[in-house]
């Protein structure tokens, strides 16, 4: 069936359920007319086979989604995913996402009972996806799941009764399944950031409810951040403090937030003129003036290659001179002047924790975590020492690298190795390969410089 056959099957559908005709005897004229005792059979077999509708067209819409991705949709209509289209066109975001899981399940054999029971009718597109997540959630904290205890979890969670139920018994496959004794290379559970989660989801009442499921090392982070927020105070009258241990948690993350929210250093789009960072080389001439001798400016550094010398703003990319010119008129500008391997000066050597000043030059140069193919942005980003502070490292740019939390764990955890070049940038060594481990490993250089490839030719 084609677009306009749905087309035309919804028009029918939307007919059938309307009640403008007295003479036509359809869906709405029984619903309207309806008799207690004497249609509930009638009744009972209406609704089930409108549910068994609604779980098809479900499966149909997921379906829909598999083909956006397939077909490279998304990128021709420069949105992210299938789950955004589906959006624009109208479906809710839960919706829309929920519809683009069960499509990456549709691929998926060891998945097949879950969307095919959605497409026959059988299981809701809410019980599928609970069961979708469910067996991601324990694959994810088993390691080296084998396909007989997957089709365990899987059928396991079918026969639940409610999504609620299938989340419940993923949680004990999980548990039930995980090592008891570690092997070598592999990360405790607990220390496993890759599992991170944290969900928002909209109560009724307009509220927010917030589930967050960190790693150890996370959470201590959190607790150290609201500890000293979390403590009682006494009421003014001195009596003892009325608020729970629940309420005195959420009002320290609120504080935690707005104190965030209120810094100085925080960067700021509305109310007040853009924070713009225009990195130009030292070549580049204005009015017959090198930039650097533009009084009050701060030294940074470019987000140009050696080979393109233009002037480049941190989220627009490469632009012209004269438009530099201009939004130096326009806007609070930092400008940034190179050297010949576009590396700015140090700016101290004295403090164990990066100094803003170093992590300034640090953002401007890595331009986010420089871990090849990586690229999250520096709000997201560690200061790592290249050269650890315990064994001499000192704190400065040319020993320093941003690191997102997963790649930051990832060079302390893993056989990676990064190292700062002749250019005063960073370049990754990848793991030895355990079937050549005499095999030379190429440094691949940060993700600001080029992408996780080794061909000399990549951008």
């Amino acid at each position: 069936m084609d677009a306009a056959g749905l087309t035309e099957l919804a028009d029918f559908m939307v007919d059938d359920v309307t009640d403008n005709d007295d003479t036509v005897d359809n869906l709405a004229r029984f619903l309207a007319r309806v008799r207690a005792v004497d249609d509930d059979r009638e009744l009972l077999a209406v609704a089930a086979a409108v549910l068994r509708l609604r779980n098809v067209v479900d499966y149909s819409l997921a379906a829909v989604c598999a083909a956006i991705e397939r077909s490279g949709l998304p990128a021709r209509k420069h949105v992210r995913s299938a789950a955004s289209i589906v959006t624009e066109l109208g479906a809710a975001p839960a919706v829309a996402y929920r519809a683009a899981r069960i499509a990456w399940a549709i691929a998926d054999e060891g998945l097949r009972a879950v969307t095919r029971g959605i497409r026959d009718g059988a299981v809701s597109a809410e019980k599928g996806d609970a069961v979708v997540t469910g067996e991601g959630h324990v694959e994810g904290r088993v390691v080296d799941l084998s396909e007989e205890d997957r089709a365990r979890v899987v059928h396991s969670l079918m026969v639940q009764t409610t999504p609620a139920r299938v989340k419940e018994k993923a949680r004990a496959w999980a548990i039930k399944l995980a090592p008891v004794e570690l092997g070598e290379g592999q990360v405790p559970l607990a220390e496993r950031d890759d599992l991170n989660e944290m969900t928002m989801d909209r109560t009724d009442d307009g509220r927010v409810a917030v589930t967050i499921d960190l790693d150890t090392v996370a959470a201590e982070e959190l607790f150290a951040a609201l500890d000293p927020l979390t403590r009682p105070v006494p009421e003014p009258d001195g009596s003892n403090d009325k608020r729970s241990a629940k309420r005195r948690r959420a009002d320290a993350m609120t504080q935690v937030v707005r104190t965030y929210l209120a810094h100085s250093e925080r960067p700021e789009s509305g109310g007040v003129l853009p924070h713009v960072t225009l990195s130009v080389p030292a070549a580049v001439v204005m009015n017959g003036q090198v930039l650097d001798s533009v009084a009050g400016q701060t030294i940074s550094i470019p987000f140009a290659d050696s080979d393109t010398s233009v002037p480049w703003l941190g989220f627009g990319g490469p632009i012209s001179a004269r438009t530099a010119e201009l939004i130096m008129c326009e806007a609070s500008v930092a400008i940034a002047l190179l050297d010949d391997n576009g590396a700015p000066l140090n700016v101290g050597r004295e403090k164990r924790l990066f100094t803003p000043a170093i992590r300034k030059a640090l953002v401007l140069r890595d331009r986010g975590c420089a871990f090849p193919g990586c690229g999250l942005p520096p709000s997201w980003c560690d200061g790592h020492h290249v050269e650890h502070w315990e064994h001499g490292g000192q704190t400065c740019l040319d020993n320093g690298v941003l690191l997102c939390r997963r790649h930051h764990m990832l060079i302390h955890q893993s056989g990676w190795e990064v190292f700062i070049g002749h250019d005063r940038h960073p370049w990754f060594v990848p793991p030895a390969d355990p079937e050549h481990p005499k095999r030379f490993r190429e440094p691949i250089p940060s993700n600001a410089r080029r992408t996780l490839t080794l061909l000399p030719g990549a951008a």
